[in-house]
């Protein structure tokens, strides 16, 4: 009888251990519901895929360089000795060694294809950096028997005072010798060091004018945001109306892939390039040191390696 007593005192207390978990969970059941619904409420959802679900924000933006380069007088100065020096290994040789062999031989077949030509100097075009290094752009001058000068356009790579690679660029005609970076100019402030600030107010202005993605309808609509970063509205409108539709929501998938600086004008010019959608959207915003101040943010590459003077 002792035996059965205990069995049935057991599952007395099983039983009544089962009822006040029951209980406990009824009566807070409320409370889990409250903190299960603020749990959710604190999940935040990226602003870009309310805005826009087919546009992933990754921050996904090209390869840039970085614009913290130093004294850039002395780039200049670089520049014009590296010039310097290789007028006179050509001038000592006879030969064009900054070229490859093959790059040499097609340019001296281009010359020689008439009588009495030949390339009597090198002038400097623009010095700058890409994604690749230091640059220098220079003009080999053909002169003829003719008040022509045929200039052949190189972008030449550099690392101290040696050049590294050679890249052909284009040719043009003209009575003179083109030369852009003047060596008794002196080269002043260059605005490299203020070119990422100055776009960050960009991307600010835009984003703060909810002229993104699928707003931007019209370049007239980026007149004002023009005027109030220090741009000439009727040169950068388009191209800020191309770099805010083609942007995401932080207007953050660009970067700057370069930039040149040359005497005739006196420019500094930064290169954006910009990915949407696998395409590839480039941009070119120029810095006066005349005046000091960003003046244009323009469609496409603008250089003087295609200036004809």
């Amino acid at each position: 009888m002792k035996k059965l007593n205990k069995k049935y005192i057991k599952w007395l207390v099983i039983l009544l251990l089962l009822i006040m978990i029951i209980l406990s969970y009824a009566l807070n059941l409320g409370k889990i519901k409250d903190k299960t619904v603020d749990a959710l409420a604190q999940i935040t959802i990226p602003f870009s895929l309310i805005v826009n679900p087919k546009n992933i924000d990754e921050d996904i933006a090209p390869k840039g360089i970085s614009l913290n380069d130093g004294d850039m007088s002395q780039k200049k100065q670089q520049a014009i000795n590296l010039v310097s020096k290789l007028n006179d290994d050509y001038h000592n040789t006879d030969e064009l060694s900054f070229l490859s062999n093959d790059q040499e031989k097609a340019l001296l077949k281009k010359v020689h294809q008439k009588p009495h030509r030949y390339i009597t100097n090198l002038t400097l075009l623009n010095f700058g950096r890409d994604t690749h290094g230091k640059y220098i752009t220079v003009s080999c001058n053909r002169y003829d028997d003719t008040k022509n000068i045929v200039s052949y356009r190189y972008r030449l790579y550099y690392k101290n005072d040696s050049v590294t690679s050679a890249k052909y660029l284009n040719q043009k005609n003209n009575q003179y010798p083109p030369q852009y970076v003047l060596d008794n100019v002196t080269l002043g402030k260059a605005g490299v060091d203020s070119a990422q600030n100055f776009l960050q107010r960009l991307k600010t202005a835009i984003i703060n004018s909810n002229l993104t993605a699928t707003s931007a309808v019209d370049p007239g609509n980026f007149n004002q945001i023009s005027i109030n970063l220090g741009l000439d509205p009727d040169k950068s409108n388009t191209g800020l109306y191309q770099l805010a539709k083609n942007s995401n929501s932080r207007v953050s998938n660009f970067s700057v892939i370069g930039y040149q600086i040359s005497d005739v004008p006196r420019y500094s010019r930064f290169y954006l390039k910009q990915l949407s959608k696998d395409k590839s959207y480039y941009y070119t915003l120029t810095y006066s040191r005349n005046s000091s101040r960003f003046i244009n943010f323009q469609k496409g590459l603008i250089s003087t390696d295609e200036q004809n003077k």
